[in-house]
């Protein structure tokens, strides 16, 4: 399958700066799915569409975001890259970078509130 897997610990952890351990660790599944629930709504925007199943099929689980359609790969690294902007006009390849650069302080906060448990769902 050509799915694609976005994992905080692995594609995040340097811009997130927090150490790899602290989610290794502790892995609790509930604050990892807060993080993930969190990181899939915020690369929603940038995720290319030209249907819907590629966001609309995603899956939060406490490993990561995974983006499930088989051509998820391609679409992540912009090969036959073939989208209208209609309904994500900030549609890009590697949409978690795009979404780090324009709200990865926001998101950083976030995290760090999850691992403290003082987020509050719903943004």
């Amino acid at each position: 399958m050509a799915s694609i897997t976005i994992k905080v610990e692995e594609n995040l952890n340097d811009a997130l700066l927090l150490p790899a351990e602290r989610l290794v660790e502790n892995p609790d599944p509930e604050t990892t799915l807060a993080i993930y629930d969190d990181l899939k709504a915020r690369c929603d925007p940038y995720v290319p569409m030209l249907n819907g199943p590629l966001s609309e099929t995603a899956w939060s689980l406490p490993d990561g975001v995974h983006y499930v359609q088989v051509y998820a790969r391609y679409q992540y690294y912009g090969v036959n890259f073939r989208h209208t902007l209609e309904y994500h006009p900030q549609a890009t390849a590697k949409w978690n970078e795009a979404m780090m650069r324009e709200h990865g302080e926001e998101f950083k906060q976030e995290v760090k509130d999850i691992i403290k448990g003082e987020w509050k769902h719903g943004r």
